[in-house]
């Protein structure tokens, strides 16, 4: 750092150092002032190497590392405090980890002491049926996809007539199927002779006659 220096009562600018000759030898004592540097720790320097700072003398303690120096624990390298002459580097190994024979549950992690790997399982169900039993939209199993092939019937009440009613073959009831009955499908109400639903008739027609001479009517 220049600084003014006065000599015998002459003011020199900006002298950046003095040279005092030597008592007794040939050559100058160079003193430079060092008032504005920041080096303020042996620390700082390389062990064996010195530096003068503000009037003092500092001997380098900082210890000289290399690569062998460095230590890898999993993802993390230490680098310990020193001077490094040239460039250190330290390779971290790559992880390796076994997937689980078998995942419980839907996930499961497997950690290589560097990362993480989730695994993750899909479960899929397919429902197996037989033709013919498939009342709306699809199913199937593992070779077939079945679509809907039976005729379904709701809830309904039939009420006997002159003609047969039926109930197709294959059609899949979803609801109750009610036979109207009467109660008065009884022997009495039928006329003898004819049979319904498997009643056969008891009651007798009157017969009616009319005598041709005295147009007399017998009941008979």
């Amino acid at each position: 750092m220049a600084k003014n220096v006065v000599i015998r009562e002459v003011t020199y600018n900006d002298v950046p150092s003095v040279e005092i000759p030597l008592s007794g030898a040939s050559g100058n004592a160079v003193f430079v002032d060092t008032s504005d540097a920041t080096l303020n720790s042996a620390a700082k320097l390389p062990q064996g190497v010195t530096a003068y700072a503000n009037a003092t003398k500092y001997t380098g303690t900082a210890a000289e590392n290399d690569s062998s120096d460095l230590t890898v624990s999993g993802a993390t390298v230490t680098v310990p405090a020193g001077y490094y002459a040239s460039q250190a580097s330290k390779a971290i190994a790559n992880g390796s980890a076994t997937a689980p024979a078998s995942i419980s549950g839907t996930s499961a992690s497997v950690s290589t002491g560097t990362n993480t790997l989730t695994l993750s399982k899909t479960i899929s169900v397919t429902p197996t049926v037989s033709a013919g039993y498939v009342s709306s939209g699809t199913a199937g199993n593992s070779s077939v996809s079945l679509t809907a092939s039976v005729t379904t019937k709701a809830a309904a009440t039939i009420t006997p007539g002159t003609s047969n009613q039926t109930i197709a073959a294959g059609t899949y009831l979803t609801g109750a199927q009610t036979i109207a009955g009467d109660s008065d499908l009884v022997a009495a109400n039928i006329v003898s002779g004819k049979t319904i639903f498997g009643v056969a008739g008891s009651a007798q027609i009157p017969v009616i006659s009319q005598d041709s001479t005295t147009k007399v009517l017998s009941i008979s």
